[in-house]
C-alpha cells in the first residue's frame, strides 16, 4: 500500500486516485530524491565557493606576485651580476663555437658539446661580445 502525497491516506498500489481527497495518484512525485538532488546541489555550491574563497581560481593574484619579486629581483640582481662578471672576466675562460652566435662558461652543458677542432677560447666576456658572440641564455656568462 502506497500514502497519498496530498492527504497521507494509505491507498492501494494500482489506484489512480485517493478516496478521500481525489488526488491524481499517476503523477508521483517521490520527494525524497528531490531531497537528495537539493542536498548535492548545496554541497557542490559550498565546494565552489571553498575553492575560490581558497584561491584555487584566482589566477591573477598568482600571477601578479612572481611578476612584483621578478621586478625587485631585477632591480637588485643585475648590478650584482655585473659587478662578479666582470670581476671573474679576467679569470675565466669563455668557449664558443666558431660554428655558433654563444659563448658559454666552460662547465655550461652546452659547452662541453663543442668539439675541439670548432672550439674557441675567449679570455674575457668583452672579447666575445666583439667577436660577435652572445651570451648563453643557459648559463648566462
Amino acid at each position: 500500500m502506497d500514502k497519498c502525497p496530498n492527504c497521507g491516506v494509505d491507498v492501494k498500489s494500482s489506484a489512480k486516485r485517493c478516496t478521500k481527497c481525489g488526488a491524481d495518484l499517476t503523477k508521483k512525485t517521490n520527494s525524497s530524491s528531490k531531497l537528495i538532488i537539493g542536498v548535492v546541489v548545496v554541497i557542490i555550491i559550498i565546494a565552489i565557493a571553498g575553492a575560490f574563497a581558497s584561491g584555487v581560481f584566482n589566477s591573477n593574484t598568482q600571477d601578479k606576485v612572481p611578476v612584483k619579486e621578478d621586478t625587485h629581483v631585477e632591480t637588485v640582481e643585475p648590478a650584482a651580476d655585473n659587478d662578479s662578471s666582470s670581476d671573474s672576466s679576467a679569470n675565466t675562460e669563455f668557449w664558443a663555437s666558431a660554428k655558433a652566435e654563444k659563448f658559454h662558461t666552460p662547465d655550461c652543458e652546452w659547452a662541453q658539446k663543442i668539439s675541439d677542432s670548432n672550439k674557441i677560447i675567449y679570455h674575457s666576456r668583452d672579447d666575445a661580445i666583439e667577436d660577435g658572440k652572445v651570451p648563453c641564455s643557459v648559463c648566462n656568462p
